[in-house]
């Protein structure tokens, strides 16, 4: 394949800040790394060739955006797709099991999965590094082969796709990319030979029915698909296993639900799982509704997409097959750098949160008013993120700050988005969480601070957060509230070339 012309970078410099294979992945991830790199300098060997037009379309062409800008998909997100396609159409590993066999560095510490009936892999990508352009690459991937490839091979890969969201925060940021395929003619995801195989039409949940294309791609919550324990009985559950959101009404849709739209097509079915985390219990509901989707249409494959995919005791899924940590990602400059806003603050002794966390919240007013000033003739509007224990303790912090602060964070400058012990957004808040996640990037957007229970743990990526003030405790057994805390306030405000502002990110407590 004729590569693409390589911008000047110091190799050197490069390579000492690498540290991927020293830190701590998943027990495949090192070995696969070093056969998808032998495997992609010999030529992509054993591939079909709707997969190397689309690789080479991708990775080795130059691509311009609509406005006029290069564009190029990121090394990671090569790296994630290159390994997907190495370890299903190359290797053709089709189980958990057979894949730990074969990559694993050591057997004896790996959990063996007790239910491993179609292929299902782990892609860990770092919050901000683009997942779900990775998400369309593999969506293509799949469609274009199962359309174009001759009747044996196209009937291996899926035509029909399903990308479930754990909540409907995530599925309001998903919606803007796959509602109406636009990630698909934004981003140079088609060539232009194919587009006359492309046909694939993208439905969102409350979409009205559409008459069967070629490939549809359906974007829903899990909670379409099973009705929910009554949340008022239980106690407070693992941070890492709640679900964030409300729970849509349970009507069905216009005509029928997803469910059935999908048990009525022809051809193998593609499951993606956004914040997958989420599936880290076998039994849990989310992957039983899986594996109930399974006995009644042919499931080619599963893919599992979370920045912190981990078990309760902490340990990466043994089924990861690609990992870029948040580190290297800050290294890359792909995220904002985190910066640790305060070392040590002894607070004070009182029920109320406002009095026992002033120190923290009055030092993040400070940094959110210096960012506030570096970004004002850049036209962009700093927001600061604050996670409590409660609602009553929201409530109180924002009254704090309303009354402290009238000018920057009187009123509706700041917002309480209410939740319960477990994330779900209350009823009549849904529609302002929404427009909130909508809208609170744009230059006229009021809102300087949004505070709440859990809300900051994954869905809120939004790129203006320059401070997060954690005032929750980091208990969770899996150990990845932290990541998750800052992770809300990763994603760069700049991503074009030329800006002088040093993106970062400033966490308290």
């Amino acid at each position: 394949m004729p590569r693409r012309k390589q911008l000047s970078v110091n190799t050197t410099q490069t390579e000492l800040l690498d540290i991927t294979e020293k830190l701590r992945t998943g027990a495949c991830v090192p070995a696969l790394r070093e056969a998808v790199k032998a495997w992609s300098a010999g030529g992509y060997k054993g591939i079909t060739d709707t997969t190397r037009i689309l690789l080479n379309h991708w990775f080795f062409t130059d691509h311009k955006l609509r406005t006029g800008a290069p564009f190029a998909f990121h090394r990671s997100q090569q790296e994630a797709i290159e390994t997907l396609i190495f370890v299903w159409e190359f290797e053709k590993v089709r189980s958990r099991k057979a894949l730990m066999e074969r990559y694993a560095q050591n057997l004896r510490d790996v959990f063996l999965p007790s239910y491993d009936d179609f292929a299902r892999y782990c892609i860990k990508m770092a919050t901000g590094s683009g997942k779900t352009k990775v998400m369309s690459l593999a969506v293509a991937w799949q469609f274009l082969n199962a359309v174009r490839e001759s009747g044996d091979v196209a009937k291996e890969y899926a035509r029909t796709f399903l990308i479930l969201a754990p909540n409907v925060i995530v599925l309001e940021r998903l919606k803007m990319d796959f509602s109406g395929g636009r990630i698909f003619r934004v981003d140079p995801v088609i060539p232009r030979e194919l587009e006359i195989f492309w046909e694939l039409d993208c439905i969102m949940r409350g979409d009205a029915e559409k008459a069967p294309a070629e490939g549809m791609l359906f974007l829903t919550n899990i909670q379409q698909f099973y009705e929910r324990a009554d949340l008022k009985t239980q106690q407070e559950p693992d941070a890492m296993t709640a679900v964030l959101g409300q729970k849509p009404p349970t009507q069905k849709l216009e005509l029928t639900d997803f469910g059935d739209r999908i048990r009525l097509r022809a051809g193998e079915l593609m499951v993606i799982n956004d914040e997958a985390h989420h599936t880290h219990d076998e039994e849990n509901e989310w992957n039983k509704t899986i594996r109930s989707i399974a006995d009644k249409t042919p499931l080619a494959v599963q893919l599992d997409f979370s920045a912190t995919p981990r078990f309760q005791k902490g340990a990466i899924f043994p089924w990861t097959i690609s990992d870029y940590p948040l580190k290297q990602a800050i290294l890359d400059n792909i995220v904002k750098r985190p910066m640790k806003g305060i070392a040590h603050i002894v607070e004070a002794k009182s029920e109320y949160a406002s009095v026992r966390y002033k120190g923290y919240l009055t030092a993040a007013v400070e940094r959110w008013r210096e960012y506030r000033e570096q970004l004002k003739m850049l036209r962009r509007n700093p927001l600061m993120f604050v996670m409590m224990n409660d609602t009553e303790e929201a409530d109180d912090v924002a009254d704090w700050l309303r009354s402290s602060y009238p000018a920057e964070f009187g009123a509706k400058k700041t917002q309480v988005i209410h939740t319960d012990k477990s994330g779900e957004v209350s009823k009549k808040q849904l529609d302002e969480a929404r427009e909130a996640v909508r809208k609170v990037d744009n230059p006229e957007s009021p809102i300087n601070a949004i505070i709440s229970v859990l809300m900051l743990r994954e869905g809120w990526d939004v790129q203006n957060v320059t401070v997060v003030v954690g005032l929750r405790p980091y208990t969770a057994k899996a150990n990845i509230l932290p990541e998750q805390a800052i992770g809300r306030g990763l994603r760069l405000m700049f991503r074009a070339r030329g800006h002088h502002w040093e993106q970062e990110v400033s966490r308290f407590r």
